[in-house]
């Protein structure tokens, strides 16, 4: 699982965040290695907890998790909350939308959806 590669190997270098691209297969459940974590949430809500606290250790703020399925179907493996973005597909405009959630510019993102022609 990446974060638990995150928490272990670069639990000592600063991020912005970090981005989980799946293919809603990063949705852990019993039965799989990481299967749950901590007090019923899923294996990669606990690790994110544990990124963020070591985040914080070294003086990033509120270190934001990406969540991008590439097949979205059923649940997310995280609840959408201000610090936690989740992106539905993918196309060239994914990157965008994900520089501005780490950048935590709120009106980037609405100018970015707002210049999408339909």
């Amino acid at each position: 699982m990446p974060l638990v590669e995150a928490n272990t190997r670069y639990a000592k270098q600063a991020f912005a965040g970090i981005v989980l691209v799946s293919d809603n297969e990063s949705w852990i459940t019993s039965g799989r290695q990481h299967g749950y974590g901590q007090n019923g949430s899923t294996g990669a809500m606990t690790q994110c907890e544990n990124f963020k606290k070591a985040q914080r250790g070294l003086g990033v703020a509120d270190p934001t998790l990406v969540c991008i399925d590439i097949q979205p179907y059923g649940p997310s493996q995280a609840p959408e909350r201000s610090d936690i973005l989740n992106n539905s597909g993918f196309s060239d405009a994914a990157f965008n939308v994900v520089s501005s959630s780490l950048e935590g510019d709120a009106s980037r993102f609405v100018r970015e959806v707002d210049a999408v022609e339909l």
